[in-house]
């Protein structure tokens, strides 16, 4: 009798084995019309450097992420199947794929062509299709009103869950030059200035027509600035200096509405 209950304990194991019963269980398919709620069955993730068509990409974690480019979306062919981070693409959830941020970050995306925008929650990789910087869910290319035409001009900022942004860490400030100037530093935060940069030209005669059309269509006049970056001369063309990043923040996203997509907040250490 106790040879049969041990035979029958050890064929018991190996069906659990066999099951996969050890394995993280499928993840649920997330709520139409919603982002996916804490993990969804997935798992927080940033990944190692992965190579896609020859070229390496390197994930890590950015809590102050915004940068502009080209959005696409992604539906049907996906529907159903794992995400990079092990949750459930639902092309009708609000959901985004991403090359290198962490798994899952939720960015607010604002489409540049007609101003809507939308808070996602990013749990794949992708797109890997010429500039583009990020892959939407079909429903979030609806809301964002470019489903039809497939591809637009973004803004993809770091968030939470409700689109509020995360601003610039006050531990440190990196300089163009690339120094830092740390915080507990009181002679050299003392000394920090901040620019809103619209544009960076090898040719002076494309600084002076960037720095006309700022000044026509935001209504501030820009200065343009001579560079040297490795013997290499080129013009920048800026507005500031301002003593406070908010203030050339909130400047940034009136020049960024104005259709000066490429615009930036730089920090540099002052004389």
């Amino acid at each position: 009798m106790k040879k049969i209950t041990l035979i029958c304990l050890i064929i018991m194991l190996a069906a659990c084995s066999s099951s996969g019963s050890y394995r993280r269980s499928p993840a649920p398919m997330p709520d139409d019309n919603r982002m996916p709620v804490g993990e969804n069955g997935g798992f927080q993730k940033v990944g190692k450097p992965y190579k896609v068509a020859g070229k390496w990409y390197y994930p890590k974690d950015e809590p102050v992420y915004d940068t502009v480019g080209y959005a696409s979306w992604y539906g049907k062919q996906f529907h159903g199947k794992a995400t990079a981070n092990g949750e459930t693409f639902n092309m009708n959830a609000l959901t985004a794929a991403h090359k290198t941020l962490a798994m899952p970050t939720f960015v607010k995306v604002t489409n540049l062509e007609n101003g809507r925008m939308i808070v996602l929650r990013v749990n794949d990789r992708g797109p890997f299709v010429g500039d583009r910087i990020i892959d939407i869910s079909r429903r979030g290319a609806q809301v964002l009103g470019f489903e039809k035409q497939g591809v637009t001009k973004v803004r993809v900022q770091a968030s939470d869950q409700y689109g509020r942004i995360k601003k610039a860490s006050p531990s440190y400030t990196i300089a163009e030059s690339g120094t830092i100037a740390e915080s507990g530093d009181k002679s050299a935060s003392e000394n920090l200035t901040h620019y809103v940069q619209v544009g960076s030209y090898g040719d002076i005669n494309n600084a002076k027509q960037q720095a006309r059309s700022v000044r026509k269509r935001v209504g501030k006049k820009p200065f343009i600035e001579k560079a040297n970056a490795s013997g290499r001369i080129f013009w920048r063309v800026r507005l500031g200096p301002f003593l406070e990043r908010s203030t050339a923040e909130r400047l940034l996203d009136k020049i960024v509405d104005r259709g000066f997509y490429e615009a930036r907040v730089f920090t540099e250490l002052g004389p």
